[in-house]
């Protein structure tokens, strides 16, 4: 009988855990590790889009269409290795299967799955968080096995202070290294288990507001558009012992 509780207790538990995870809003980068669970994080997420890209528009009113509208979008690809045939140095590439270049291809082998945020409010959404510096898109991917390789997120902020905060992180957890990238503003870096690459670019913007009176009110401003990949250890391994071409292959290139 005890033992019977102990089991139930246990699967409870891993269930509560799963549950969890699938309802987890925002990832805290600072933590994160290979084994975060990347599908049951976008599980939900995707399931969603799907429903509302399934929606007729017309069985809605114009107020719900709008409101399933403004959620964030997201997508799941397949990522396989593929023949290049010459066209960039490497025999084979890690590509999603339903990109136009390879399109009619098939792969050699399936390598992992990668979910991708292709809309969302830069305003309200929060899907990462390093340093108290949110992010609104992460693109994440995993192995076959479930484990997470590599991320990246991206923003548009307002406030240079932010960029300074993400590069004060990376620079206590991770050694600066230089690598073989022409990438204006971009810095490299090597921590324990990720490779870090973040780079900015500074651009100008047009802040349109009304005033009272409905006068159309348009304000200059500076942002900077920032850009954050973390490759695991193990992936950048994996890229070079088998020589694919893939993100974050300034990592295995010969270094300068």
């Amino acid at each position: 009988m005890k033992k019977t509780i102990k089991i139930c207790l246990l699967l409870a538990s891993f269930s509560a855990a799963s549950c969890h995870s699938q309802d987890q809003k925002f990832v805290d980068l600072t933590q994160i590790s290979n084994d975060f669970d990347v599908s049951a994080f976008y599980h939900n997420k995707v399931k969603k889009t799907n429903e509302t890209i399934a929606t007729d528009p017309k069985s809605l009113d114009k107020k719900k269409a709008l409101a399933l509208l403004d959620d964030p979008f997201f997508m799941k690809d397949t990522l396989g290795y593929f023949k290049t045939d010459g066209r960039l140095p490497a025999d084979l590439s890690l590509e999603p299967t339903n990109d136009w270049m390879v399109r009619n291809k098939n792969p050699t082998e399936i390598f992992g799955y990668r979910y991708k945020t292709v809309a969302y409010n830069t305003e309200k959404d929060t899907l990462a968080i390093l340093n108290t510096v949110p992010f609104p898109k992460m693109d994440m991917v995993e192995d076959r096995k479930g484990n997470l390789m590599y991320l990246e997120v991206g923003k548009t902020s307002k406030n240079i202070a932010e960029f300074n905060k993400i590069k004060d992180y990376i620079s206590k957890v991770g050694k600066k290294i230089a690598v073989d990238d022409s990438t204006p503003n971009a810095s490299y870096w090597e921590g324990e288990l990720f490779y870090y690459m973040l780079s900015k670019r500074d651009n100008k913007e047009e802040e349109i507001a009304y005033d009272s009176q409905g006068n159309r009110i348009a304000k200059s401003m500076y942002v900077t558009e920032i850009t954050l990949a973390m490759y695991d250890k193990s992936y950048i391994k994996k890229m070079e012992k088998l020589h694919i071409y893939s993100a974050g292959n300034q990592f295995w290139k010969k270094q300068l």
